[in-house]
């Protein structure tokens, strides 16, 4: 095979290879959100919010059941996407009630990196619940489909979330 002929294939499988990796690497959010698998897959993206240089934090519902609210985090490689956590899920739908009352709210504290970093969101089941505190910081307030969805993003040790209704007053955990 002669020098110019070998270099020019070369030169195809070279450029072939990048063409690949360019379109198997997702160029967006959701695309990279669609790579989910397991344990479930994603469903419709609720809230995006960047919390630092090239790091999202995404909340979404289970593509199965959109009564789930998980969140994971996307970091931003160059012109790449990578689904680098995902953590657990809330159930949106209100539950049943408890032995000793009725579930104000659910929250769930997810810890990234590694380190104090976390990124939190609420589900708020009683009406009464206009705000929703963690570490004395007032979680964003989202009204989805009806629901009412908090979330939130910072550093520090683990706390307890508070629960304030509209005139500012401390709630209970549990209405009896």
């Amino acid at each position: 095979m002669k020098k110019g002929n070998m270099i020019l294939a070369v030169l195809i499988v070279l450029i072939g290879t990048l063409i690949g990796l360019v379109m198997y690497f997702p160029k967006n959010i959701d695309t990279a959100l669609n790579r989910i698998q397991h344990p479930f897959e994603a469903g419709e993206v609720l809230a995006t919010q960047e919390i630092e240089e090239n790091l999202t934090a995404v909340l979404y519902t289970n593509r199965q059941n959109n009564t789930q609210l998980q969140n994971a985090l996307i970091r931003k490689t160059g012109i790449f996407y990578k689904v680098v956590d995902r953590n657990g899920s809330l159930t949106i739908e209100k539950p049943n009630m408890l032995e000793s009352g009725e579930l104000r709210a659910d929250v769930l504290i997810s810890w990234y990196d590694k380190s104090d970093k976390y990124i939190v969101m609420a589900v708020a089941y009683d009406e009464d619940v206009e705000s929703v505190t963690y570490l004395d910081q007032e979680l964003k307030k989202l009204n989805i489909n009806g629901y009412r969805l908090f979330y939130g993003y910072g550093s520090g040790e683990y706390g307890m979330y508070e629960l304030f209704d509209k005139n500012g007053n401390r709630l209970e955990h549990i209405k009896e």
